[in-house]
């Protein structure tokens, strides 16, 4: 009898990592903040249920969120966590789905998810942190029989993402009204941060229109992904970033050149083109005329008394 041997074999496909929880207790603390690194997960997006004592979630970009006892807040790539000094301890369950998870076991159901709360678990997956409910006695239920120990650890296992699923579900869908997102909430704290980081970028390139400006630099100054700015700042002004970095660039220098502050070369310059030809294509662009002939347009333009 012979044997053959199969090379040709299919690679196994990749599992993405499934849920799992923190179930975070400490004693009344001292003086002082103490880390609390069973809230940092990377790559993924939690959900805190801070039943007692307070602690501080922050981002790269220094946004820092305080979690008071009874809340609900939801938090991706936090930069540091700390538990600070407070009379009460300090309990906290934390919930952890993974990026991957999120994207292969939710892709079919995104369509149905409110688009309040879809931000939270579709792509780009970006920095947030994000206050949500007040916690409920069925939270608390809920959570004694998640640290509940099973028969096993297979049951537990299986359960155990069962339950988180469920959980993570409920809140997307605003299922009951004792536990829910407040969803038209979520989407003006969402707007706000939108708009309050996009006010940011803007107030920095009018500072500085004559350095030159890359997406992702002024994306990690805010604390962001370039995608998501490109694309939050493009919905909030309606303009495409570099477009509007040109148009304030030719603003500021057409109002330079009517005030005779400048020339127009000065004003090139002030505005952080180097290019000659290329400020005057731009400013043709914009304006309809070459710089040289601004002041005279603006004349031939002026409404008579």
């Amino acid at each position: 009898m012979r044997l053959t041997l199969i090379t040709n074999v299919p690679p196994t496909p990749s599992i993405p990592p499934a849920p799992s929880h923190c179930w975070h207790a400490s004693p009344r603390s001292g003086p002082g903040s103490k880390p609390w690194p069973e809230a940092l997960h990377a790559r993924s997006l939690c959900l805190h249920l801070n039943f007692h004592g307070e602690a501080q979630l922050s981002l790269k970009s220094g946004s820092l969120t305080t979690l008071s006892p009874q809340t609900l807040t939801w938090s991706r790539s936090a930069h540091s966590a700390l538990r600070t000094s407070t009379r009460d301890r300090h309990e906290c369950l934390t919930l952890v789905f993974p990026d991957p998870w999120l994207t292969e076991n939710l892709k079919a159901l995104l369509p149905q998810v409110p688009q309040p709360a879809r931000q939270l678990v579709s792509k780009p997956y970006s920095p947030l942190i994000l206050p949500g409910r007040r916690l409920t006695e069925d939270d608390l239920a809920w959570t004694r029989n998640l640290l509940r120990p099973p028969l096993c650890d297979a049951a537990r296992a299986l359960m155990d993402n069962a339950r988180l699923t469920d959980f993570l579900l409920r809140e997307l869908f605003a299922a009951s009204a004792d536990a829910q997102i407040q969803t038209s909430d979520l989407l003006s704290r969402a707007e706000r941060a939108a708009h309050e980081r996009v006010e940011r970028v803007k107030s920095h390139l009018l500072k500085h229109l004559d350095e030159n400006h890359e997406l992702e630099t002024l994306a990690t100054a805010v604390g962001c992904s370039p995608h998501y700015l490109s694309r939050t700042f493009t919905q909030v002004t309606g303009t495409p970033l570099m477009l509007w970095i040109r148009r304030a660039r030719i603003d500021r220098a057409a109002t330079l050149i009517a005030t005779g502050r400048c020339n127009v070369s000065e004003a090139a310059l002030e505005v952080g083109y180097r290019s000659f030809s290329h400020f005057s294509r731009a400013f043709q662009q914009e304006k309809g005329v070459p710089p040289s002939k601004w002041i005279s347009h603006l004349a031939q333009t002026r409404p008579t008394q």
